[in-house]
C-alpha cells in the first residue's frame, strides 16, 4: 500500500487495563472511540485506580470480547480464567479486583471515555517508525513492548518516525489531518508518566528510562513548548474535528490537511 495509512486500532475497554486490537473503531459523538476507555477502577473514595499509583494493575490479566460485553480476567501463572459481562456483572468485576488489589474498588461506566487528556479527547495517535526508534532506545525492547508501555489508539505506517511530532506547532495549535472520513487536529504530544517505564506484564521498571527518553526527545520538541519543558512526551493528542459517527478502519488512507 503506497502512502501513509492506518495500520492498527487499539482500544481500551478498561482503563489502565490491556488493550484489544480491533479492525475497526467508530468516533462517539463525544468524540472518543467507541470502547476506549469506557470503564474505569476506582476505590472507594471515587479516585482512579491506575498503573500510575498502583503498580500491581501490571499484574492484571485481562482479555475483551467486545461482541458480547465480555471481560476475561486472571492471575499471573493462573490458568482458570473469571469471565464477566461488563454492565450486567460490573459488581462482580468489582469484587474480583478488590480480592486481587487488596482493597476496595468498583468498576465505573462513563461512554464519554475517560481519557488522561479530557479537554484533548480524541484518539492518540502515533507513527509505527517511532515506537520502532524508541525500541532501539532500550534494551529488551520490541514494536510489542513499546505499544503496551505507550499505549496509543492509532498507528501509522509510511511515514517516518516522529512524523506525528509536526502535527502540533505548539501553543496549543497544531495541524489538521485526514483518516479515511475523520478529520483530526493535533493539540499536543502527550506528557508520560511512571508508566511507560514499567514492564507492561511485570511492572518491574527500566532503570534510566525517564531520564534517557527526556533527553533524546527534549531536542525534538524544541520550540513547541518552554525551554524549561522536561521533554518526557511521546504521541500525539488529538481533538476530533468533523466525521463523529463515522467508522475508522484499518488500511484507511491518511492525508495531512494543507
Amino acid at each position: 500500500m503506497e502512502g501513509a495509512f492506518l495500520y492498527k486500532i487499539l482500544v481500551y475497554p478498561v482503563k489502565s487495563l490491556p488493550p484489544v486490537e480491533v479492525l475497526e473503531a467508530s468516533v462517539t459523538g463525544y468524540g472518543t472511540l467507541e470502547w476506549d476507555r469506557f470503564y474505569a477502577i476506582v476505590d472507594r473514595h471515587g479516585v482512579i485506580v491506575n498503573g500510575k499509583r498502583e503498580r500491581k494493575i501490571h499484574l492484571v490479566r485481562a482479555r475483551f470480547d467486545l461482541r458480547e460485553g465480555l471481560i476475561i480476567l486472571s492471575r499471573p501463572g493462573d490458568k482458570r480464567d473469571d469471565v464477566y459481562h461488563l454492565d450486567e456483572e460490573r459488581d462482580r468485576v468489582g469484587e474480583w479486583l478488590t480480592r486481587f488489589l487488596g482493597y476496595e474498588v468498583k468498576l465505573v461506566k462513563d461512554q464519554r471515555g475517560l481519557p488522561d487528556d479530557t479537554r484533548n479527547n480524541g484518539p492518540t495517535v502515533v507513527s509505527t517508525s517511532t515506537l520502532a526508534e524508541v525500541s532501539s532506545w532500550f534494551r529488551g525492547w520490541d514494536l510489542a513492548q513499546a505499544r503496551l508501555r505507550f499505549r496509543p489508539n492509532l498507528e501509522v505506517m509510511g511515514v517516518e518516525a516522529f512524523w506525528e511530532d509536526k502535527l502540533y506547532y505548539g501553543g496549543g495549535r497544531g495541524a489538521r489531518f485526514r483518516i479515511g472520513p475523520v478529520t483530526l487536529e493535533g493539540r499536543g504530544i502527550s506528557k508520560r508518566c511512571v508508566v511507560p517505564s514499567r514492564d507492561p506484564c511485570t511492572g518491574v521498571a527500566t532503570p534510566g528510562f525517564q531520564k534517557e527518553l527526556s533527553r533524546r526527545r527534549k531536542p525534538m520538541l524544541m520550540g513547541k513548548y518552554p525551554e524549561d519543558d522536561h521533554g518526557y512526551r511521546l504521541i500525539l493528542n488529538t481533538v476530533v474535528v468533523d466525521g463523529y459517527g463515522s467508522i475508522l478502519r484499518v488500511g484507511d488512507r491518511v492525508d495531512v490537511l494543507g
